[in-house]
């Protein structure tokens, strides 16, 4: 089993939550602004986690 966390909005707030609960786990980042989702996204690649990009909310 494989663990997910949804983060909806890529807000500097949800950012530093989903950066202490995230190891370990995909994060799934979605947001209205898929530009901002996929930049996020790489930021967090960057800094060693699993992340998805999405527009789905």
């Amino acid at each position: 089993m494989h663990d997910v966390i949804v983060l909806i909005g890529v807000g500097s707030i949800g950012q530093a939550i989903a950066r202490r609960v995230g190891a370990g786990r995909t994060i799934v980042l979605a947001d209205r602004v898929l530009g901002q989702a996929e930049a996020t996204a790489r930021l967090f690649e960057d800094s060693g986690f699993s992340a998805i990009p999405t527009t789905g909310i």
